[in-house]
């Protein structure tokens, strides 16, 4: 039978590094869920791919202005 206290321990453990890499996934433009839930499931195997992959640039914003007159709506739009 297995060690409670030491099952509370690897769990403790795995969830802290589902958590370190959800903010690291962050510093990497990356979703933090996504990595969050990721880790819990691979473990260490979700780690190793975010660190190794490349970061996701981030799309340029490009304020349009509907017209010349200054109380016209503007919108942002997603270039990539």
């Amino acid at each position: 039978m297995p060690d409670p206290a030491l099952s509370v321990t690897v769990t403790s453990l795995w969830f802290s590094m589902a958590l370190l890499s959800a903010g690291y996934a962050r510093t990497r433009n990356r979703s933090a869920w996504n990595w969050f839930f990721s880790t819990l499931v691979l473990g260490p195997i979700a780690v190793f791919l975010l660190v190794v992959w490349p970061p996701v640039e981030l799309r340029e914003k490009v304020r349009v202005q509907a017209s010349t007159s200054g109380d016209a709506p503007t919108a942002d739009i997603d270039r990539g």
